[in-house]
């Protein structure tokens, strides 16, 4: 695991929780902090724009895990930016991932009677529409950026580091990280044994298991190597899985707006034709999902954790 080797403080639980928290949360919110400066950059990186919406949803999680430390009004002042900042860079990240598609994929975006040439030209316009909109969407990042300076982020930073240091709770990592690993895990599987119908709902099993892998993240020092591993490879794989799908569902959708926009002109049709394809793919990697999310595999993925949680490092 190495890249969660990257985000660790502490190699043993016998750390007090607070110490952990407070090192745990400036690493992560000086990242977002470093990765919104760079995604504001006037030459676009899409790469810079991944970073930032990842180091947000590393800290979001951080606060999740140590909300019994974290006091609460500088937690929620936190998290209302950090979600802010998450919207933003979603937005031009799911543009930069549609662009990315639609310039290296050899998709049909025409009837099978149109020349060729004429579905390139559509493909082009569409690239050049995508990215017109990406530097528009770029603009809510600048805006939060420039809020959050004005705030003095980086004091505020320390703030809530002090704030944490000065909570004095003598809980040691290992005891609370057991306890709240166990609070985060339940929660989890309370969604992953439901009935998955909608595409909310699917979408919502991803969203559980990105917070679960970044908590096991944060809590690994606690946990057994082996097992951990296991159970890490095993959020990434449902990661994975789910990611096809929503991935999309969430081009059909854009491209379904973009139908319906008046200026669109001839190119209406060919974004039809691509939102019913992406409908199709979408469907296609539903049935996929359910057909791989067997009850046995989330018994064995049950397992695995409860493994986890119950063997202590040696």
């Amino acid at each position: 695991m190495n890249r969660t080797s990257t985000w660790l403080v502490t190699d043993g639980g016998r750390t007090p929780v607070a110490k952990v928290a407070a090192r745990s949360l400036r690493k992560r919110l000086e990242a977002v902090w470093r990765e919104l400066g760079a995604a504001c950059r006037p030459r676009h990186d899409p790469e810079r724009v991944h970073q930032l919406r990842v180091a947000t949803r590393r800290t979001l999680a951080a606060l999740t895990a140590f909300r019994g430390v974290v006091p609460g009004k500088q937690r929620i002042w936190f998290e209302k930016r950090l979600r802010r900042i998450r919207r933003a860079a979603g937005s031009t990240r799911d543009l930069d991932v549609l662009a990315g598609r639609l310039q290296h994929e050899a998709v049909e975006l025409t009837p099978a009677s149109t020349r060729q040439p004429r579905a390139a030209l559509v493909r082009d316009r569409l690239v050049t529409m995508l990215a017109k909109r990406r530097d528009v969407s770029r603009q809510p990042i600048r805006a939060v950026r420039d809020e959050l300076r004005a705030a003095d982020w980086p004091a505020r930073v320390e703030r809530l580091i002090d704030a944490v240091m000065s909570a004095g709770s003598d809980e040691t990592f290992a005891v609370y990280g057991r306890r709240r690993f166990r609070q985060m895990l339940d929660r989890f599987f309370s969604k992953a044994d439901r009935r998955l119908d909608e595409a909310s709902e699917i979408h919502g099993l991803r969203i559980s298991g990105k917070k679960l892998r970044y908590a096991l993240e944060i809590f690994a020092p606690v946990f057994p190597a082996v097992e951990r591993t296991a159970c890490h490879d095993a959020l990434e794989r449902l990661q994975e899985t789910l990611g096809e799908f929503t991935d999309h569902a969430s081009a059909a959708d854009r491209f379904r707006r973009w139908a319906r926009e008046k200026g669109v002109g001839p190119d209406r049709k060919a974004i039809a034709a691509l939102c019913r394809m992406e409908d199709d793919r979408a469907e296609e990697a539903r049935r996929a999902f359910v057909k791989w999310w067997k009850p046995a595999r989330r018994r064995e993925l049950r397992r695995s954790f409860e493994r986890t949680v119950r063997r202590r490092p040696a």
